[in-house]
């Protein structure tokens, strides 16, 4: 299993075209986050909690002036519209956006789904696809009216890793696709 440290310098890895930002300077409590289990039910992996208490949230972005944000209507590949991911979280910050905090992502789960499969922590952008956790469990759902969904085989970090490496490769083929 992966480690924040790990994750960290995975990210520091990523070239200046990227474009990261988070709540770090003021990540969740751990009273917070005990008091959001309890008002959510929702039982978080010792991960998700050093996640929050360390990071909060964050998002990773290809620059736009590097990656142009396609157009409402554009008809488009679907892995062009992933020019980043957003990790939702908890904070102290509040100058951190709702859309960016748990609360928020709970109560958009429930507006298409009665039982999520638990708290909505991930979307690559362009709404490719979703990660929700409980229990120490990460499931993926690639549509969100839809039962089907995946459990990933590994903790928090080996996720943000494997969507760093994932985001980076497309930054790469997005590039390489303008030179030809």
């Amino acid at each position: 299993m992966a480690t924040q440290e790990e994750f960290w310098a995975r990210k520091k890895q990523l070239n200046d075209d990227f474009f990261v930002m988070g709540s770090v300077a003021n990540p969740a409590t751990e009273e917070q986050i005990a008091k959001y289990e309890e008002s959510t039910g929702f039982t978080f992996s010792e991960d998700i909690k050093d996640f929050l208490t360390t990071f909060g949230s964050l998002v990773f972005e290809v620059k736009e002036e590097i990656w142009k944000r396609p157009q409402e209507f554009d008809v488009l590949p679907s892995w062009k519209f992933g020019y980043g991911f957003f990790v939702y979280g908890l904070s102290q910050d509040e100058e951190m956006p709702s859309w960016m905090g748990f609360e928020e992502k709970h109560q958009e789960a429930l507006e298409y789904k009665e039982n999520p499969l638990g708290q909505l922590f991930f979307k690559r952008s362009g709404n490719l696809y979703r990660a929700y956790t409980d229990s120490g469990i990460i499931k993926i759902e690639y549509d969100k009216y839809d039962d089907d969904h995946e459990v990933f085989d590994g903790n928090l970090y080996d996720f943000l890793i494997q969507e760093i490496n994932n985001l980076e490769q497309d930054y790469k083929d997005y590039i390489n696709e303008g030179k030809s």
